[in-house]
């Protein structure tokens, strides 16, 4: 079984959730997605950035979904990074 590990980012710092995300890949996840919505969209981005200057080649992008979802009457505009561990 494959485990998929899942970040929302919110308020916190960038750095924080890069360093969860990589946390996760050394627990033995093999792929994680990065999730933001509205706002925090670029967050999500630079978070994934982080990662991949951290973890260099050991680490890849496997799949970004963009989307809009409901929420309470209106729709808020989301993204999905899934990183794959390489190595």
């Amino acid at each position: 079984m494959e485990l998929i590990g899942r970040i929302s980012v919110g308020n916190g710092h960038a750095a924080d959730y890069a360093f969860d995300v990589i946390v996760m890949f050394n627990k033995g996840y093999r792929r994680v997605v990065v999730k933001g919505k509205g706002d925090r969209i670029s967050k999500a981005v630079v978070v994934t950035n982080l990662v991949k200057d951290r973890m260099g080649s050991a680490v890849r992008i496997a799949d970004i979904r963009i989307g809009s979802e409901d929420r309470k009457g209106r729709l808020v505009s989301f993204i999905e990074i899934e990183l794959e561990r390489t190595v």
